[in-house]
């Protein structure tokens, strides 16, 4: 399967994109999931209106690069899209990543519930740190939830670590979970050759907050 990305660098045929030019996976994301929020749609909603899985359309506004052309042209025929977007490419702290305030992300998503994209801004959080050069979390993101506040103080140990860089000091004043997590259970069920595989590819950092999440699913950048 082509990556979607390689597919829109081959449509903009090399050329620099206009404003309103989806000629990025992150970009088409970005689209979809402002038009969907305008429209009142649940990810579930529009999923079924593109007849395609929640998790298709969770890859997808994530800008997930390797998302099928066939059901990226769906779902932005069930939004009323197409790939020359009729309005500007949403800009601004939410929709760049550099720029992203992840503590209210983050808030809003386990308060909310969304724990599936919830994950996947672990993995945007962790790519878009090591793409600036230093943690984005420079402060406590101060969740209630116990669970996601030791992934978000993991990750941003891990990413301190990649780069050389000391880990902010907010991340020492989180403890470690009493037990084991795979984030992922939030949500669904983890068979036990997956559960293994997961706990031993998960960085150190990570582990000594008994989170675990393996390295490929994080390190992209």
């Amino acid at each position: 399967m082509i990556p979607f990305g390689d597919i829109m660098e081959s449509i903009m045929g090399g050329h620099l994109a206009d404003a309103n030019s989806i000629d990025t996976a992150g970009a088409a994301g970005a689209v979809i999931r402002s038009r969907r929020k305008e429209q009142g749609l649940s990810q579930q909603a529009l999923a079924d209106a593109a007849k395609v899985s929640r998790k298709f359309v969770v890859d997808l506004e994530a800008g997930h690069e390797r998302a099928e052309l066939g059901k990226t042209i769906a779902v932005l025929h069930a939004l009323g899209l197409s790939l020359a977007a009729a309005e500007s490419i949403p800009c601004g702290t939410d929709y760049d990543p550099a720029r992203r305030d992840y503590g209210a992300t983050f808030t809003q998503l386990i308060e909310t519930r969304d724990f599936e994209f919830a994950i996947k801004m672990l993995a945007d959080y962790a790519t878009a740190s090591l793409k600036a050069g230093r943690p984005l979390l420079q402060r406590s993101p101060r969740l209630k939830e116990p669970h996601w506040s030791a992934a978000l103080a993991g990750i941003t140990a891990y990413t301190a670590h990649r780069l050389g860089q000391p880990t902010p000091l907010w991340t020492r004043r989180i403890k470690p979970l009493p037990q084991a997590w795979l984030p992922a259970e939030s949500y669904r069920t983890v068979r036990e050759p997956m559960k293994k595989l997961t706990m031993n590819e998960t960085p150190p950092e990570l582990a000594a907050m008994n989170v675990f999440i393996r390295e490929r699913s994080l390190a992209t950048a």
